[in-house]
Parts: structure tokens; C-alpha cells; sequence
């Protein structure tokens, strides 16, 4: 995934500029251009932070309960290269996070399985204490255990499901409380939440005032 600026008329300059651009020296063209993908990496970073996309629009929260902020590393790894001294790209450099990105960005659907989950990470050990996490999940789902006093059951704490079960056994007994079977495959889904990308009338904008500062 990345932002690609070519300056001509019909996407960021014009023919005033353009001219003005093509008579500076490559050194100089290529310092302009970096300076405005520096410029959009910003913007990239401050919808993140604000969890808006390109449109000024809110992100679509996450299902489930997480309420951590979404994509807020893609904007780290995002930097700006110039090729041919005349086209900028905004993008990721490792091409992994790239396809990550633009999943994001565009939204889609694609097949999850146990093999890649392991290779994603890592293979789980199934003697590996239950997480809070998954304790927590199954706390809420109601799990009883029996009175230490007393007839009858009362609700399992988190730090009691810590203690006691592996992550095998809490996984098993949290498919049961959700009905779920145990699938060896299933649909991952994710809604656009566009970060990366400009009008052309900002970056017209905003590429006059960096051919003006370092002109």
C-alpha cells in the first residue's frame, strides 16, 4: 500500500509550478518531494492518533470488547521515497506490513486457519498458564465452580482461572460457554479504515509552500 504524488497538473501542481519544479536541480527536486511525503506520513499519523480516516469520518470500532486504539503502528514504519527525481511514494518498507496496510485500508475478508495463526504467533504451549485475557472472557461468560463452603457454585474469579487452568483447557471451556465448534479454519473480516492519502487541492497547497521555502 502506498501514496503515490506525481507532480503535473491534473494531481499536484501547476503548469507555473511545474515548470519551477523541472528547472531546479535533482537535488533539489528530489529534498521538495521527500519534504511533502514527510508532510503526508504527518497527516497518516495524526488520523491514526485521532482514529479517522481520510474523510474526517471515525474508524469502525473493533468487534468484541478490545478498546485499544486500531492501526497504531502502521503509521510508524510508513517513509517517503523518490523515484526517477520526479514521483514520490509514501509506503511501508517491508512489503508484509505493506499488503497488512492496505488489507486495513480497504477492508476485506480472508481465511484464518491454526497453521497460520502458529506461524503468526507462535505455536502455543499447551501447559502455558491461562492468560487474563482468556480468564477474563471466561469470568464474563458466567463459569461457576463450586463453594469452597456451602452447597452450590458461585463465579470464578479471574485470578483463580489463572492459576488453575492451562490455556488447552481455558480455550475448551470457552468454546463451550460461546456454543462454538471447534473449526480448523474461519473468515477474518475488516471494514475500511482509510488513513493514507490527500485531496489534490492540499497537496497543490502544500507543495507550493515547500517549492517556495527551499527555492
Amino acid at each position: 500500500m502506498s501514496l503515490v504524488i506525481t507532480p503535473n497538473k491534473q494531481q499536484a501542481l501547476s503548469l507555473k509550478n511545474q515548470l519551477l519544479l523541472l528547472s531546479l536541480p535533482a537535488n533539489k527536486r528530489v529534498r521538495i518531494l521527500k519534504t511533502l511525503g514527510i508532510y503526508e506520513r504527518k497527516l497518516a499519523r495524526e488520523r491514526i492518533k485521532k482514529q479517522k480516516d481520510v474523510n474526517g469520518k471515525s474508524f469502525k470500532p473493533r468487534k468484541g470488547s478490545g478498546k485499544g486504539k486500531l492501526l497504531k503502528r502502521l503509521g510508524k514504519t510508513l517513509k517517503p521515497f523518490v523515484f526517477n527525481k520526479n514521483r514520490l511514494e509514501l509506503k511501508h518498507e517491508n512489503p508484509s506490513v505493506g499488503k497488512t496496510a492496505a488489507f486495513h485500508s480497504e477492508g476485506g475478508a480472508f481465511t484464518m486457519n491454526k497453521t497460520r495463526v502458529d506461524r503468526r504467533f507462535g505455536k502455543l504451549n499447551k501447559n502455558q498458564p491461562c492468560s487474563r485475557g482468556m480468564a477474563k472472557a471466561i469470568s464474563k461468560k458466567g463459569f461457576k465452580v463450586r463453594k469452597n463452603k456451602g452447597k452450590g457454585f458461585r463465579r470464578a474469579t479471574i485470578k483463580e482461572l489463572m492459576s488453575t487452568l492451562t490455556m488447552t483447557q481455558a480455550g475448551a471451556i470457552l468454546k463451550r460457554l460461546r456454543n462454538r465448534e471447534d473449526k480448523s479454519s474461519w473468515q477474518t473480516k475488516a471494514p475500511p479504515r482509510s488513513f493514507l492519502g490527500d485531496s489534490t487541492v492540499n497537496v497543490q497547497r502544500q507543495l507550493a509552500q515547500i517549492i517556495e521555502q527551499i527555492n
